[in-house]
């Protein structure tokens, strides 16, 4: 600010800070604004009015992971931040609307009022279970991997009017919806 202080002083023109903003592109100290504008005739004992800018303040970041999305807003807010967007994944264990993640680590210094993104759980992704009974217990294996789903228990019984190796119950049944990753188990017939 001292050059243009003197370049002023030279023409015969009054500088007049006027005011400080936060300016992440200008460093500190350095003019942000003048009116009028340059090039502009102005007589002699005139004055140029400028806007200075100062360093932004530095805030830091709190958790908010496991939080419900709106009390993560507010703590947030109350930090002098904000929610630039929230993000929706499925996640296996994280209630619906909860918080799984955000942009930038707890304890990081940003600027006040940076915007940070959440990814929110939409609870576990889920799929249909597949029909395995009269299936052989190798075909049933593959048909629960196939859908995103595992293997559970196999209780083994004698029924002398199926074969052997065949499926003969599922819990749960067919056609339900299941968390992706869960297990079936299955009522097989002994060998």
């Amino acid at each position: 600010m001292d050059p243009a202080r003197t370049a002023l002083d030279r023409a015969g023109l009054l500088l007049i800070a006027t005011d400080e903003v936060e300016d992440t592109t200008v460093p500190p100290g350095q003019i942000v604004l003048q009116r009028p504008l340059p090039g502009s005739k102005l007589h002699g004992g005139e004055s140029v009015k400028v806007l200075i800018s100062r360093p932004p303040v530095l805030v830091k970041v709190p958790s908010v992971v496991g939080q419900l999305v709106g009390e993560a807003r507010q703590h947030l807010e109350n930090a002098h931040l904000t929610v630039s967007s929230v993000v929706e994944q499925a996640h296996a264990s994280l209630a619906v609307g909860k918080v799984i993640s955000q942009s930038v680590p707890e304890y990081t210094e940003v600027p006040a009022g940076m915007g940070l993104e959440l990814k929110v759980s939409k609870g576990a992704e889920t799929v249909t279970v597949p029909a395995v009974v009269r299936k052989s217990l190798s075909k049933a294996k593959d048909l629960l991997t196939q859908a995103g789903l595992t293997l559970g228990k196999i209780h083994y019984v004698t029924d002398d009017d199926r074969a052997p190796g065949i499926v003969l119950e599922q819990k749960p049944a067919a056609n339900q919806t299941l968390g992706k990753g869960l297990a079936v188990d299955l009522i097989v017939n002994s060998d």
